[in-house]
């Protein structure tokens, strides 16, 4: 039995009842329905994924061509509802039609159960097919949406960021390989994720290529892919990430610490549109936005021989500036307030705000990590507070005057194990009373407890 609610619209004394009997064997649910008065109220409320409409159907209004003033109201009520109308043997013209006004098929009388079957599938599977991609579209917009909300990067008012996103504007979608310049921490990956979203690749894979984490004579492979030929011991034609990324945008970090020989593989892709895999005998076409971020002053790089002079020289004039954070300092109020509700929610903390003298102390901070740094302090305090007011005491701010962070713990399980610490202290080792204060369960306490041996 195949997939399918199917709607006969007939009346009484047409082929809707035997058709009806002939269906039930094929769909999941077939039913019939005779009476025009009451055909828009059941339009409404019945699912059906197919209706079946005899171009007799009574009803029609004066005026209305019979058989697609049905049409007509069924798609203005339903517009989801797929209709197949059964037509006369001299209703040719007429089938074209119906199919101009948004009919899925028609078919002639008499019927041809076994054709109609056929083709009542083949619709459905089509409705079926098409309602799964608009789901999962609508569920890639909400992962977008999710992904633009967490790229605070992409926020801001400042001449600097209005700068960028002026650049940004211009290489959505040409061209092809884009350079994205900034210091360590600015959002160089945040800004590649936005370029990708807003392309005509959003559809697509993003995939970032993290180079630095492979050793440089697999590199080509990794990045290129592998040919069995000559490597016995690879699987078939090993796709590198080039080829994984095809038709999408791939994100390459740190393109400055990448050799020589692989350099010249991103210039033969952007005169040729092609990449050659480790092994193979010709190079392969690809299709992908190349974004290669860096925090490199590449000319440098290129006078000291470690970086290849014509793809300097290609890139130069396809470069985006990510400003670094301390020259777009009218931004950091509304970044912090972005990180601010994002960990309050993640550590259970409830509404909370920065004093005005905290954020005078985070604009005179220099931020030489950029976002990054900011994005991790702002968490640390977060833990820290114990208040719904962020004061400059939970960021541990030295004075306004000096304006720099000192004696910051490294990592967050410093400051989780700070975090227990202080609370076990107020509540004089109370177990439960220190776990109600942190969110946690008592057992999950313990765990801590011994994992940092406190």
């Amino acid at each position: 039995m195949s997939e399918g609610r199917i709607l006969i619209i007939d009346d009484a004394k047409g082929p809707g009842g035997l058709l009806e009997m002939a269906l039930r064997m094929d769909f999941e649910s077939v039913k019939s329905f005779s009476n025009p008065n009451l055909l828009p109220f059941y339009l409404k409320t019945e699912k059906a994924d197919v209706a079946i409409l005899d171009v007799d159907f009574s009803g029609v209004r004066e005026g209305e061509e019979r058989g697609l003033y049905w049409l007509r109201e069924i798609k203005r009520i339903n517009s989801r509802i797929e209709v197949v109308i059964l037509l006369n043997e001299d209703d040719v013209m007429l089938g074209d039609r119906a199919i101009e006004e948004g009919a899925a098929n028609f078919a002639f009388k008499p019927v041809n159960t076994r054709k109609l079957v056929a083709s009542l599938r083949s619709v459905v599977q089509l409705k079926l097919m098409k309602e799964r991609c608009e789901l999962i579209e609508s569920r890639f917009d909400g992962i977008k949406k999710e992904l633009l909300q967490a790229e605070p990067v992409i926020q801001g008012s400042s001449v600097p960021y209005n700068r960028m996103m002026h650049a940004l504007a211009g290489v959505i979608d040409t061209p092809d390989v884009i350079l994205l310049q900034g210091e360590t921490g600015s959002g160089k990956k945040s800004v590649a994720r936005y370029i990708h979203s807003q392309s005509s690749r959003r559809n697509e894979l993003f995939l970032e290529a993290n180079s630095l984490l492979e050793r440089e004579t697999e590199l080509g492979g990794y990045l290129f892919g592998v040919k069995k030929r000559n490597y016995p011991t690879a699987d078939p034609d090993l796709p590198g990430k080039f080829q994984i990324a095809e038709g999408g945008t791939l994100y390459i970090p740190e393109v400055a610490k990448i050799p020589l020989s692989v350099q010249e593989q991103f210039l033969r892709y952007m005169e040729r549109s092609t990449v050659e895999p480790v092994g193979a005998v010709r190079a392969v076409p690809v299709n992908v936005k190349l974004l290669l971020g860096t925090a490199e002053d590449l000319r440098s790089l290129v006078n000291d021989g470690a970086f290849h002079e014509e793809l300097y020289r290609r890139l130069s004039s396809r470069a985006v500036e990510i400003p670094a954070l301390r020259h777009r300092v009218e931004d950091i109020e509304e970044i912090a307030n972005f990180f601010i509700g994002q960990f309050s929610a993640k550590y259970h903390k409830g509404p909370l705000r920065m004093s005005a003298r905290t954020l005078e102390e985070l604009k005179l901070n220099p931020w030489p990590g950029n976002v990054s740094e900011l994005k991790l302090t702002i968490e640390k305090a977060v833990i820290l507070c114990e208040k719904d007011v962020l004061r400059p005491e939970d960021f541990m701010f030295r004075s306004a005057a000096q304006s720099q962070l000192f004696k910051i713990p490294d990592t967050i399980e410093e400051m989780e194990k700070s975090m227990i610490r202080k609370a076990l202290e107020r509540h004089k080792m109370n177990h439960s009373a220190a776990a109600a204060q942190l969110g946690i369960t008592r057992q999950t306490l313990y765990n801590k407890i011994r994992k940092y041996k406190l």
